[in-house]
Formats: C-alpha cells, structure tokens, sequence
C-alpha cells in the first residue's frame, strides 16, 4: 500500500501543521493562540469537510485497533466557542465510534467560522477507485456502519470483540460452500448487537469457516446503533435460522 492519500499523519506531521495554520490564521483573522492539546468528547465537535474516503476510514479503524494509532487532531475554536475539526476527520468518526476521547492540539481563532459545518452522520464518505485490496474488507466494514448510521440517523457505537460461534445469529440464507474469500479471510467480521443477540452483517462463509475447523470464537467487529431493532434483524427471523449449524454452512451431519 504506497498510496500517499493513505499515508496516516504522524504527531510530528500534526505539529508542523499546527504551525502553519497559527501562522495563517494570524494572517487572515488578525490573532490565533495555540493553547496546546486538549481532549474532547468527538461527538461534540464540528467538523468542516463535506467527505471523507472510506478506504482510509477503515485504514484509521484497523490502526486505532490492532496497532495503538495515537495522534491528535487539530482543532480550531472560533465563534461561539464551538470547536472546529480542521485536521482528523476520520480520526474523529473513529473515537466517536469507539466512544473514545480524543486529543486535539487546539487553536483560538476569534471570529472563526468556517464555510462547511457537518456533524459526523451528514458527512458523505465517497469510495476512491483506487483502494488496495488489503482494505477492500475494511472499506466494506465502515461503508455498511455509515450506511446504517444514514438509515437511521443514529450514531454507532463499535468495538472489536472475539464472539463465541455458537452465540451468533445469521440474516443470510444457507451457505453452500463455508470458504471465505482469500481477500476477506483475514479480516474481523461485521456483527450487529440488538440488546443480548449479535446478528452477522458481514462475514458468514468466515464464520462457517470457523465452526467447520471446530474453532469456537472468531474475531468480529460488533456495532450497534442505540439498540435500535434494524430491519436485518426482521429479516433474520423470517428466514428462520437462529444459529450456525453445520447444515446451515453446507455439511450435512451423517
């Protein structure tokens, strides 16, 4: 993966730009005062693009998860004290996810007011033709969150869980052949949790997989909106499989 819209920014990368920005506002607004970094709670701030790319959105996601990506956003506050995300748009959809506070290195800017104003479920994510076929699963994983977070008009709450096989519900028909794709095979599975059940979105050849190799847990992604009963749900109970079976994965039991 040597794309450099890809690249994720480092804390020295953050730094540099704060500088820049300090001395562009100061330019532009006449006083800008870097106060250092904060934490804030993502779900309150406001960001200021129009989209993000959903290839680098699950890029965040993996990173933040399985290998401890730590840099701080930066943030502007401008008019009315509300606080602007001019750096780590993705980075703040994460911690939202996560329900995590996130570090922003923080710039005063009285009279700020930036020309786009979105909070995280009005930002469109566009899907880049270019996304390497390792985060082809991860682009997939964030896009059908984004999509249920459109649907419904509640934000996500993610978190990476290994679940045991026996305790998830399918919303697919049988499956034929329980082989997963060798471009998916390695990636987490997408469960959504509806109270005390976890319904696979995403992942059903990897879990019969799994339960054919006598494997009893598999790695999964698990999100929910708020409890919300999601029409998936309605669909799983109507094709009647409460569980992964062997006959369910394409091995009928002599």
């Amino acid at each position: 993966m040597s794309l450099s819209r890809l690249k994720l920014a480092t804390r020295r990368d953050v730094e540099r730009r704060v500088g820049e920005l300090v001395e562009f506002y100061r330019e532009t607004y006449g006083s800008a005062l870097f106060i250092g970094e904060r934490t804030y709670y993502p779900r309150e701030l406001v960001l200021t693009q129009s989209h993000i790319e959903s290839d680098k959105l699950g890029l965040v996601l993996r990173s933040v998860l399985f290998e401890a990506y730590r840099v701080p956003i930066i943030v502007v506050t401008g008019e009315k004290n509300k606080h602007y995300v001019v750096d780590g748009h993705h980075r703040v959809i994460v911690y939202s996810w996560l329900d995590w506070r996130i570090p922003g290195y923080t710039i005063i800017v009285p009279g700020y007011k930036p020309r786009i104003e979105k909070n995280i479920i009005e930002v469109e994510s566009i899907n880049p033709q270019d996304t390497p076929i390792e985060l082809s699963c991860w682009r997939h994983i964030v896009n059908t969150i984004r999509f249920f977070e459109k649907q419904y008009g509640i934000l996500a709450r993610v978190w990476l869980e290994n679940l045991r096989v026996a305790q998830l519900k399918p919303t697919e028909p049988p499956i034929r052949d329980p082989s997963p794709h060798p471009s998916s095979q390695y990636c987490p599975i997408l469960v959504y949790k509806y109270i005390s059940e976890y319904y696979v979105v995403d992942g059903h050849h990897r879990v019969c997989f799994k339960l054919v190799q006598g494997e009893n847990t598999i790695q999964s992604i698990v999100f929910t909106l708020e409890n919300q009963e999601v029409g998936l749900i309605k669909t799983a109970r109507r094709l009647g499989h409460a569980y992964f079976t062997l006959e369910y994965c394409g091995k009928p039991v002599k």
